[in-house]
């Protein structure tokens, strides 16, 4: 598994379009080794059967839909048939960021790639997005940039219309998360602080069943859950870039042992943080 690195090729975008190619099918094979990234990816089948594999999970594809992948989800694909086939990848964050988004951007993170690593989609709306998008990035006419952002938004649309992302603005009108938000935002800054249950529900004036209840409804997730993906977020950014231990990389990201933060990493990852690094530096 490696980490792939995303070089748009739209000017000014992390945006990526490959459109399928012209003329005879792509054989059948591996489409790509083991991989995930920062961006979604939509992968639109134009012909034949396509199969993507996500945490053991199968996902199956024919003509006319599409496979979604979240970010940083590990994945493989396969043509089973011969196949052609379109594929948009960009960073959600390009096209969402806003206040509201970074202070809770963890919490939409935690449930998206848990609840809906990836997808198959029979939409023919969002198929007809893709495929006009796909001919902006063919022909390159004037402005063309600008129809592509606005397809992504329309796919963007899709997805948060469709469940499989969490739409930040309409989250945060809710309630709930506008009761925790002050946490949410300590835990973003403080995430290697001993925060206990008892220290967080005291910052926001609540007794612990209370605090509990409202955060599990905001989130989806417990806090310690919660804390625990966004300490799980920042470890491997750490072990991407640095020459860190595993052990120091635990205690700089608040864990109290390097046993927990080892089993906790494979619980949201799949993998061990050694795993993690060996492979990822052997491709990079």
């Amino acid at each position: 598994m490696f980490n792939q690195n995303i070089k748009g090729n739209v000017p000014n975008s992390s945006i990526l379009v490959n459109g399928p190619p012209i003329g005879e099918s792509a054989p059948v094979g591996r489409a790509s080794n083991i991989h995930y990234h920062d961006e979604l990816e939509l992968i639109q089948i134009y012909e034949g059967d396509f199969l993507c594999i996500v945490g053991g999970k199968e996902y199956r594809a024919s003509a006319g839909q599409v496979i979604f992948v979240n970010s940083r989800v590990p994945h493989e694909t396969f043509r089973e048939t011969p196949c052609r086939v379109g594929l948009l990848q960009f960073r959600e964050s390009e096209f969402v960021d806003n206040e509201i988004n970074r202070i809770i951007k963890y919490s939409l993170r935690f449930h998206s790639q848990l609840s809906h690593p990836a997808a198959v989609f029979s939409s023919p709306a969002l198929f007809s997005a893709l495929e006009e998008l796909m001919g902006e990035a063919r022909r390159k006419d004037p402005s063309y940039e600008m129809f592509i952002k606005g397809g992504v938004y329309r796919a963007l649309g899709h997805l948060y219309r469709e469940g499989v992302l969490s739409d930040a603005e309409r989250l945060s009108n809710t309630r709930e998360i506008q009761r925790i938000l002050p946490i949410l935002s300590y835990v973003n800054e403080n995430y290697p602080e001993d925060i206990t249950l008892e220290r967080a529900s005291e910052m926001l004036g609540f007794d612990r069943s209370y605090f509990c209840r409202i955060f599990k409804l905001a989130t989806g997730a417990t806090f310690t859950e919660y804390l625990n993906f966004v300490r799980i977020c920042k470890a491997e950014k750490l072990l991407q870039k640095t020459r860190q231990s595993i052990l120091e990389t635990s205690e700089t990201v608040g864990f109290s042992s390097v046993s927990y933060f080892n089993r906790i990493f494979r619980k949201y990852r799949n993998c061990s943080p050694r795993f993690y690094r060996t492979v990822l530096c052997s491709n990079m």
